[in-house]
């Protein structure tokens, strides 16, 4: 008998072996979270991130007046009448 325990071989594959599944398990966390980062970036939204999404409403209103010439309606930032081309009052 050496200087070792009898079962060493054993024990010693046994712990080299969990440590490998760590450290694979450690990088599939890895990817994982740099994936989801890589989501988070390009605009996917996920439950963790919402609070970190803005989000901006435009609201546009498009006024339209009669033509006292010819009657048409045309919005109001137009001068002239885009029917009959009456300048606006």
């Amino acid at each position: 008998m050496g200087m070792f325990p009898m079962h060493f071989e054993a024990i010693f594959w046994i712990v080299f072996a969990l440590t490998l599944a760590l450290i694979v398990f450690w990088w599939i966390v890895a990817i994982v979270r740099i994936t989801k980062g890589r989501r988070v970036l390009q605009g996917e939204i996920t439950s963790e991130n919402q609070s970190m999404v803005k989000e901006r409403e435009i609201i546009r209103e498009i006024v339209k007046i009669r033509c006292p010439y010819c009657g048409h309606v045309y919005e109001e930032k137009l001068d002239r009448c885009s029917h009959c081309g009456g300048k606006k009052p």
